[in-house]
């Protein structure tokens, strides 16, 4: 009787221990956490005076055939799979343009990757200066053109604008 009693008391002290470790490991599992990095690839900048005069309520489009720096506006290499974001401060030409689109196009990419080049990728406008990023899907060089699509509102005099565009990537 004895022995019965000695093996039920290390039996629950075996027991014990068990619901204890795993306690410990449960609550060491739910409390990790995953940071993610976002990277500023590029900040761009395009002038008035890059993209030309426009008349009050003429609508103009502009692409890399007329100005060579909306070709290969923006080239990213990546090392494995990233989300990239575009942002820009055209709610601010809201006064000056009926109309003001930015319109990012792939221009070439790497092996490996599904995305089409010559597709839309994202498009910031006045409306929406800060579009949903999206997916590159495979490592290497992804290059980007703009398109850019205004039309211009009455003003009182020439009215220079800037537009800021900010490039960032977060691992996906």
């Amino acid at each position: 009787m004895k022995k019965d009693r000695l093996f039920a008391g290390l039996l629950f002290i075996v027991l014990a221990s068990t619901i204890t470790v795993t306690s410990a490991y449960v609550y060491q599992s739910a409390t990790q956490t995953v940071t993610q990095t976002i990277k500023e690839v590029a900040s761009l900048t395009l002038q008035n005076s890059a993209l030309g005069s426009i008349n009050e309520g003429e609508t103009r489009t502009v692409t890399k055939a007329t100005v060579a720096s909306l070709g290969s506006a923006v080239s990213v290499t990546a090392a494995s799979t990233l989300n990239l974001h575009f942002s820009s401060d055209l709610a601010s030409q809201a006064s000056s343009y009926s109309t003001y689109d930015i319109v990012v196009k792939l221009a070439s990419k790497p092996a490996g990757s599904s995305l089409i080049v010559d597709n839309t990728y994202a498009t910031m406008s006045i409306g929406t200066p800060n579009p949903a990023g999206f997916a590159l899907d495979a490592a290497g060089t992804y290059v980007f053109d703009f398109e850019v699509t205004c039309t211009a509102k009455s003003v009182s005099s020439d009215t220079p604008t800037t537009v800021t565009i900010t490039v960032s990537a977060e691992s996906s």
